[in-house]
């Protein structure tokens, strides 16, 4: 770490241009020049007043978009209220996103002891990341752009939600969006004119190219734009960077309305609850906790809670929405009886098998972190291995034999120089969880549980399917043949004991394997405890804002769905108060 800062300094000492500055050059005018940029942080250096018209909780990928949009209008003052820090130039690189999981930029969630799943991690509770600082989860993420499908926002609409078709929300995605990669500069469904940076992964493996052409020899489409349609193919990373460096939330969204003095942001406040008028059931403020002290600041207009599928409906329990006998059980106030916290829905597979090939590439290791001439290639020039999100490089889409969607993750860069990493991720899982209050102390963390591979459903074949489909890719194509890619021929230790590659053995090794892709979601869901406006349920001034209000998980990593969520609301707060 210590050789790592002294890099960071010397760098930061010779940079020219300020990442503020860079952010607003058109694309082609910087495409050949070095680009160090950072900029010294502006967060939470202006007073927290007594009131705000608006007051957004959690500086996420919905809250930023929210903030950013509401003070447009110069006549309302919005605060923004974020539990962790402000970014760091370690956070910027893609390849230390395995390693920002031990830092304070992750609150640390553990999910509660899992019966079928989760064997490989102590007591059977796999770790939860979620993002803690400006930007939310946007800043630990893996920062690959996915939407999902048209049948994720009509099947929204079908369920009584009017507005929320993939015809009515694709306008929100193309608003934020600002992509870079050449062919899709005259796509209807591309947008050049958004906050949020899109472009491909900057490192080009070789390798990926052999992925890509190994899914042709077995059927699948090659170089897809899966943000139409994740169906059946495969495709390179397109990433929300900007020439290598992580775009989050917060880059994207707060640092550009920097300068509105309309838009206050308080970095390390925690909010503790909602302050509710019992009689009138109306959101007029919040408390929250600053330099160890409880302070209250109300609203005038509305209370946008934007802080994520784990925190959101933990803040409504604790501020008296939620299950009625749930919330008397640890003596909170009932003042809406809603289903707050009930079937979250999350991304889930296995991180990930091995193969070997005759070829050496690049390795990753937090050694590779520290090395001086790749984080200056990363830096200054926006290139290298550093730029590839935790050494991950390209997708593919497959079907299984039950009907389900499965996305595979091609990781080119390993901890060893020949070879690979394969991961799965199912995208309809037919798992369900919770979240649920551990006490009426806000400080505790919330109970969270999900049922990996449940015995009545089809997960566990799903996942030993696609498992079987990743070696079949590498080991009967011609493709990998000719550099000798086979699976590594050391079995997970815990299922030695099964005959290697057997339908047991990866069932086996799919339960102590288990990973999280972080997209929790539905925790308030929409129909349930949100209305179509977001609006929660019997109460007045409060809505949420982020992927909690999805009723159903979509085929996609969350990011740009969740921005997507924070545009559409904010236009909807906006027509609301300005009628």
């Amino acid at each position: 770490m210590k050789n790592i800062l002294i890099v960071f300094t010397i760098l930061i000492f010779f940079s020219s241009l300020t990442f503020s500055q860079l952010f607003h050059l058109p694309y082609a005018q910087y495409q050949q020049q070095e680009i160090p940029f950072r900029e010294n942080s502006f967060i939470g250096n202006r007073p927290i007043l007594s009131e705000y018209d608006f007051i957004v909780i959690g500086a996420g990928p919905g809250g930023c978009v929210v903030a950013n949009r509401l003070s447009e209008e110069k006549s309302w003052t919005v605060l923004l209220l974020e539990a962790g820090q402000d970014e760091s130039i370690y956070t910027d690189i893609p390849a230390a996103v395995p390693f920002l999981e031990t830092t304070d930029y992750n609150w640390g969630y553990i999910a509660q002891p899992s019966k079928n799943g989760c064997f490989g991690f102590k007591n059977n509770r796999c770790p939860w990341p979620k993002g803690k600082g400006m930007g939310g989860s946007s800043i630990i993420n893996a920062m690959i752009y996915t939407r999902g499908k048209r049948e994720d926002y009509d099947t929204i609409a079908a369920l009584g939600n009017d507005g929320w078709a993939y015809d009515d929300v694709l306008p929100y995605f193309l608003k934020s969006e600002n992509n870079s990669i050449p062919e899709y500069q005259n796509s209807p469904f591309h947008s050049q004119k958004g906050n949020l940076h899109v472009e491909r992964v900057r490192y080009h493996s070789p390798r990926v190219d052999k992925f890509i052409e190994a899914g042709g020899e077995l059927g699948l489409k090659k170089n897809i734009d899966y943000t139409i349609d994740p169906e059946h193919g495969v495709s390179r990373f397109q990433l929300t960077t900007l020439f290598g460096h992580r775009v989050s939330a917060s880059k994207a969204f707060i640092r550009p309305a920097r300068n509105r003095q309309n838009l206050h942001v308080a970095i390390y406040s925690q909010v503790t609850r909602i302050i509710i008028d019992p009689k009138t059931k109306k959101a007029i403020g919040v408390e929250f906790i600053k330099k160890g002290k409880t302070r209250t600041v109300y609203s005038k207009k509305e209370v946008i809670l934007s802080a994520g599928p784990i925190n959101s409906p933990q803040l409504l329990m604790l501020s008296g929405i939620g299950p009625k006998e749930h919330l008397k059980h640890h003596g909170i106030p009932v003042i809406q009886d809603l289903p707050v916290g009930k079937t979250l829905l999350d991304h889930y597979g296995t991180l990930a098998i091995k193969f070997e090939i005759n070829q050496t590439g690049p390795v990753l290791t937090k050694e590779t972190l520290s090395d001086k001439h790749l984080f200056e290639e990363w830096y200054k020039y926006g290139r290298g291995p550093l730029t590839a999100p935790a050494g991950a490089d390209g997708l593919g889409y497959i079907r299984t034999p039950t009907g389900k969607g499965i996305e595979l993750i091609f990781i080119p860069i390993s901890d060893e120089p020949n070879a690979f990493l394969i991961a799965t991720l199912m995208l309809q899982p037919d798992a369900r969880g919770s979240v649920t209050l551990k006490s009426k102390n806000p400080l505790d963390p919330p109970l969270m549980s999900y049922g990996y591979y449940d015995n009545n459903t089809t997960d566990l074949e799903d996942n030993v399917f696609a498992l079987k489909y990743a070696v079949k890719l590498v080991e009967e194509t011609q493709t990998f043949k000719g550099i000798a890619g086979k699976l590594s021929p050391k079995p997970y230790p815990k299922c030695e004991n099964l005959p290697f590659k057997s339908d047991d053995y990866w069932a086996c090794l799919s339960k102590h394997q288990t990973n999280t892709w972080h997209h929790q979601c539905s925790t308030c869901r929409m129909g349930d405890v949100v209305n179509n406006k977001l609006q929660v349920i019997g109460i007045q001034g409060l809505r949420v804002v982020d992927s909690s209000v999805f009723p159903h998980i979509p085929h996609g990593h969350t990011y740009a769905p969740t921005l997507m969520v924070g545009e559409k609301g904010a236009d909807m707060i906006r027509n609301f108060w300005s009628k």
